[in-house]
């Protein structure tokens, strides 16, 4: 048995979405496993959690200092007694800033305990859609043109023109360092553009301006197994006529808000070329353990893009990335099995090389 620690909440403003995620995954946990529950709130404190009687869609966060767990660089995690509470390997089931970022992988290294998915490096490019198309499109691999815009240097209306003489007649806005769509805006004039990048920019001081993709959105699930990279058949969201792109509130809070077709319906050349694609951004990102690589695909002329990669991507009941892990023959708790062993061997070869080097 391996007491598996389930580390969620946390301070981005994907709270609610990281504790629908960690239900899902509790509830698709080995039995062999004793779960640890460790919920993070919302400034960032983390605090050990009751394991619920009940299966629940999102889990709680409670509050209770003599709960508080801390993070001992060199040892491991503590109760607030000082007691270690011996963990074999954290899955950290946290999306958007200070989860998905590298910020909690290095501070897990610093402590010597094994995690399941990217590392430092992998986690911080994944998380700046900026830096990760950069190294795409130097790979030679197919991205959305754009144009990065600082906060600091701001925008007026004439630059916002040249932009659509650019890129086109509708843009999107979104935030560099962000996810499931928070502070993503669309533009058809530069008064819309100036709005939106201004919204975008109170997420994050970097902000993409995209040409719009007129066409299907796929994804495309990666997971790292023993055996190597496994790509699943690829699934697509379509957007319900009341949403003019798969927002927050398609995503989370319309229930009706999208159709996901699992598998997508594709056509064999393309079944074969997305799985490809999505290994390769992968590992051109220094990804690993798992991650969702979405694409557009243009309705003109089938052009396939990389839109963005996912390195800790949603784990409800009705994410994509576990319902096309299950289509593709690997049910969640196959899947997390692989995340778990991934971490512990992963923790292994960074403990080997740091003895092999002196450190």
């Amino acid at each position: 048995m391996a007491r598996i620690a389930l580390l969620y909440g946390g301070r981005s403003g994907e709270h609610d979405v990281s504790r629908a995620s960690a239900a899902f995954v509790l509830k698709n946990l080995h039995p062999s496993h004793e779960p640890v529950l460790i919920g993070i709130d919302a400034s960032g404190t983390w605090f050990l959690q009751v394991i619920p009687a009940e299966n629940l869609t999102a889990l709680p966060v409670h509050k209770d200092e003599s709960q508080q767990v801390h993070v001992v660089p060199g040892v491991g995690l503590t109760a607030a007694n000082g007691a270690s509470l011996h963990i074999d390997a954290v899955l950290p089931i946290l999306h958007g800033s200070y989860g998905e970022d590298g910020a909690v992988q290095g501070l897990l290294e610093s402590a010597r305990i094994p995690y399941a998915g990217s590392g430092i490096l992998g986690s911080a490019v994944g998380m700046d859609k900026d830096i990760s198309k950069r190294l795409w499109a130097r790979a030679g691999l197919p991205v959305v043109p754009w144009r990065t815009f600082r906060k600091e240097n701001g925008i007026n209306e004439k630059e916002a023109m040249s932009l659509f003489t650019e890129l086109g007649n509708t843009v999107f806005v979104k935030p560099s360092n962000a996810g499931s769509s928070v502070g993503v805006n669309r533009a058809t004039n530069p008064k819309e553009l100036v709005e939106a990048l201004h919204h975008a920019w109170k997420f994050d001081r970097k902000v993409l301006v995209e040409q719009a993709i007129e066409g299907r959105e796929l994804e495309c699930s990666v997971l790292e197994t023993p055996q190597g990279l496994q790509a699943f058949p690829p699934g697509e969201i379509i957007p319900a006529n009341s949403h003019s792109f798969y927002d927050y509130e398609a995503k989370y809070l319309d229930p009706n808000g999208a159709h996901l077709a699992v598998p997508a319906a594709l056509d064999a050349d393309m079944a074969q070329t997305l799985p490809l694609l999505a290994q390769r951004a992968f590992r051109c990102v220094e990804a690993a353990g798992f991650s969702r690589v979405d694409f557009l695909v243009d309705d003109q002329n089938h052009s396939i893009y990389i839109n963005e990669i996912n390195t800790l991507p949603g784990m409800t009941a009705i994410s994509l990335f576990p319902l096309m892990a299950e289509a593709g023959g690997v049910p969640a708790t196959e899947m997390i099995e692989h995340l778990i062993t991934g971490a512990i061997n992963e923790s292994a070869y960074r403990e080997e090389r740091n003895y092999t080097t002196g450190l």
